[in-house]
């Protein structure tokens, strides 16, 4: 390290002259610190881009290098793979066993048994209802079966019936009505044959009597034998008349009223058939259902107690519920333990696979589209010992969470990164600080990203001239979260400032039109200097005036205006930062106006 003083001149300006000086004096004292602290706090290329640069106390040279494009997100370990069980019961149930937390269990493992005494009751209770409903379904069944023995026995009667009905029909239409005609027929005829003979004998008899060969009573006898054959000639027709016009109707309509009845006695049996059968069939499926109801909660029981008894699943760490919550919620209600109420579906046991581990960290929402799956990152583990660890990006959130109560338009994609863990034994919840190359910038004209400034569209730098610095523009390109490309404006080995100099520093002289169009920048018609067309802007800048910008590095600080009364000297420092000094926050006197990562 070394050191030079220099003491402030008296006279002339008085008292403002010697607080003026005293103000530039703590600027540059304070300056140091931070571009000392810039230095070491640069990843493990501080100590070779200080050397690069020639830092003085404000000061940098412009040169070509090579460097990432880098952003650092903060977040926690994870591992890849993590399997939650919950509590599959209906009811709340007490812990009877537990696994102590942060045990390795491999596959099939008692993690966790809850109580069972109720379940065990009601399984007691439901076991003879389900042996009752089996057998009324086994009667059920019978019943069914005997029911289509009786209707298959009516339908034989029913159809037996009308199949005699149908026979009588016939026999009486094929045989009993010729016969009754038949002998009908043959009465007529007979009574003819009958008449006539009476008739001859008559007539015969009359002759005999007139010629006195006979009495007067045998002619009267055969008179009387005359007539009676007429009364059964005439009565015979009368008979098969009365037999035509009725009593063959009557019989036909009551023969096939027979047939018909036995017909509807058949349909109505059927009929009586498909009620009976199918009230027993109803039956049956009623005590079916209710048998598979009761089956069906018997076996969900015998689940719930099967579920009453955790197993692993497969290997991990025991990680308790309380602990997951506490760190999601906040808050600490102590681990789980026996005698502790376990309600339906509450997460019991997480069991995260530690031998995959990835890095769970959340990257704003800027930055989000340029990180890629495959993308090469270390992460550096505080609870393991500070170590780094090397790692690729896994994959990027879908949605976007936001910042909360706290930062409510804080928006933030969480992005995990499978880490080569080199057989280290870690564990979920450590927190993790990941650096993630987004971009290589090779070979370009490079400043520290401190020393870029902007006022309005206009990008520039502070050189010297002379004793004071005038202000350069340039166009910025990539950016790191230390240097900056400079891709117009600017030559090689020029230097620059690292702080906004004091209203005092800087020549006050308008934009040089030559410096403005070498750097891409043009006037417009009312006189305002604007981007020159077709180029594009090198990145965001600050507010104009050349306030800082968000991006500014954490090692450097606005001073604050009522800061104590500075020192009277100037030191210059020089630092070699070892390859694995921890970032150094220091305060400086400069206004940063350039963001640490690009556009």
């Amino acid at each position: 390290m070394t050191m030079e003083t220099t003491t402030a001149g008296r006279g002339g300006n008085g008292r403002r002259g010697v607080a003026a000086i005293r103000w530039i004096i703590v600027a540059g004292s304070v300056v140091g610190l931070g571009a000392a602290a810039y230095a070491i706090w640069m990843p493990s290329e501080g100590a070779e881009r200080a050397a690069a640069y020639e830092l003085t106390a404000d000061r940098a040279v412009a040169k070509r290098a090579s460097f990432d494009v880098a952003t650092t997100a903060n977040g926690e370990l994870d591992s890849k793979t993590k399997i939650e069980l919950r509590s599959k019961l209906d009811k709340s149930a007490t812990i009877q066993s537990i696994v102590p937390e942060g045990t390795l269990v491999k596959a099939g493992d008692l993690l966790v048994e809850l109580n069972t005494d109720d379940l065990q009751q009601r399984i007691d209770q439901e076991r003879p209802r389900v042996s009752s409903a089996r057998a009324d379904l086994v009667a059920a069944e019978n019943a069914v079966n005997i029911q289509l023995n009786d209707n298959a026995s009516a339908l034989r009667k029913a159809e037996l019936a009308l199949e005699i009905a149908d026979l009588t029909l016939e026999q009486w239409l094929q045989g009993d009505v010729a016969k009754k005609r038949q002998q009908l027929d043959l009465r007529i005829d007979k009574a003819a044959l009958e008449l006539e003979r009476l008739a001859q004998r008559y007539i015969q008899s009359q002759k005999l009597l007139a010629e006195e060969f006979l009495s007067k009573d045998e002619c009267d006898r055969d008179e009387v034998a005359y007539i009676q054959a007429i009364s059964d000639y005439t009565t015979s027709h009368l008979e098969k008349d009365v037999y035509e016009s009725y009593e063959f109707v009557m019989q036909q309509k009551q023969k096939r009223s027979d047939v018909e009845e036995k017909k509807g006695e058949l349909e109505r049996t059927r009929l009586n058939n498909t009620i009976q059968l199918v009230s027993k069939e109803a039956s049956l499926v009623n005590k079916k259902e209710q048998v598979a109801i009761l089956e069906q909660m018997m076996k969900k029981l015998q689940e719930q107690l099967g579920w009453a008894t955790i197993k692993a699943p497969s290997g991990g760490m025991v990680v308790y519920s309380t602990s997951i919550e506490g760190m999601r919620w906040g808050g600490n209600d102590g681990p789980l333990q026996i005698g502790q109420q376990i309600h339906p579906n509450q997460l019991v046991i997480a069991l995260p696979d530690t031998s995959e581990m990835v890095a769970a960290v959340r990257v704003h929402e800027s930055l989000a589209g340029r990180v890629r799956p495959g993308q090469a990152a270390s992460v550096k583990i505080e609870a393991a010992g500070g170590r780094v660890f090397e790692g690729k990006v896994d994959s990027i959130g879908v949605m976007a969470e936001g910042g909360g109560w706290r930062d409510p338009n804080l928006r933030e994609y969480v992005v995990r990164i499978a880490l080569d863990t080199q057989g280290e034994s870690l564990k979920p919840a450590m927190r993790c600080e990941a650096r993630m190359i987004l971009d290589t910038v090779p070979d370009a004209l490079t400043v520290p990203i401190q020393a870029v400034f902007s006022e309005g569209p206009v990008q520039f730098v502070y050189a010297p001239r002379g004793a004071k610095f005038a202000r350069v523009p340039v166009r910025v390109g990539r950016r790191s979260d230390t240097l900056a490309e400079v891709t117009a404006g600017l030559e090689e080995s020029r230097t620059v400032l690292l702080r906004e100099p004091s209203p005092g520093e800087v020549l006050s002289e308008p934009w040089k039109p030559a410096e403005l169009k070498l750097a891409g920048y043009e006037t417009d018609a009312e006189g305002k200097v604007v981007l020159a067309a077709g180029k594009s802007g090198g990145g965001r800048g600050p507010r104009s005036g050349g306030k800082p910008g968000a991006g500014a590095p954490p090692a450097l600080a606005a001073v604050p205006k009522d800061a104590a009364e500075p020192a009277t000297d100037v030191v210059a420092v020089e630092a070699t930062p070892a390859a694995d000094t921890e970032p150094v926050t220091a305060p400086a006197v400069t206004t940063q106006t350039a963001e640490a990562t690009e556009k």
